[in-house]
């Protein structure tokens, strides 16, 4: 009996925790997508790269495409390459090809002329991404290069601050949940929720969040 409630528990909480991240990483990605290709257009008219935009356009119109038109794309040395790889993570993304996606965004965030604030969204969107790969796929594989990323996303931009610390509580929470641990025994992570709860720069929507999973936990 005791083995049916913990797998029933953490089913529930899996239930739970997959569908916060999967709308985080659904908004998150449209408002990437949707932020680059608006310095995509800009930097288009000024630098006026032709070849490469039109490639890249009938790329993203493809429906046939394959990994060889994606690396030949990401050989260019601009943006374009930089779209390219994300096109890619979405593909494999929607194909739950995570291992894949896993690794094209540690070879996104290895482009130091992406600065900061494009490292920060991408390496925030690659964290809520293994996360929930990791619960989907019941596995731990991802969760050094996790904490790789969120460690890529800069303590100096304020609107970064409240991701990055809900993607650590996630995280911990996470291999608390894969290793079968008790959450409420864990005082490094009762203390993050503090933290965070206690916090006066995170924001109420993610204390929010923080706090249903904490409650989940404690209360089951």
């Amino acid at each position: 009996m005791n083995e049916i409630v913990k797998n029933n528990f953490f089913n529930n909480f899996k239930d739970l925790v997959l569908k916060n991240i999967k709308n985080i990483v659904i908004i998150f990605f449209i408002f990437l997508i949707t932020f680059i290709s608006y310095q995509v257009y800009s930097y288009y008219k000024i630098k006026n790269i032709k070849n490469t935009s039109i490639e890249f356009f009938n790329l993203i119109n493809n429906q046939d495409i394959n990994s060889e038109i994606f690396n030949e794309l990401k050989k260019n040395d601009n943006i374009f390459s930089t779209l390219t790889a994300l096109k890619q993570i979405q593909i494999s993304n929607e194909n739950k090809n995570f291992s894949v996606s896993n690794e094209i965004y540690k070879e996104v965030l290895l482009n130091e002329s992406l600065g900061k604030l494009y490292s920060s969204s991408i390496a925030a969107h690659a964290s809520y991404t293994l996360i929930n790969a990791s619960y989907e796929e019941n596995t731990k594989d991802y969760i050094n290069d996790i904490s790789l990323f969120i460690d890529n996303i800069s303590d100096d931009l304020e609107n970064y601050i409240s991701l990055k610390k809900e993607l650590t509580y996630l995280l911990e929470v996470t291999e608390t949940d894969l290793n079968k641990t008790n959450y409420s025994k864990n005082s490094e992570l009762i203390d993050l929720y503090n933290e965070i709860q206690n916090s006066d720069i995170i924001s109420s929507s993610v204390k929010e969040r923080v706090k249903k999973i904490h409650e989940f936990h404690l209360y089951q």
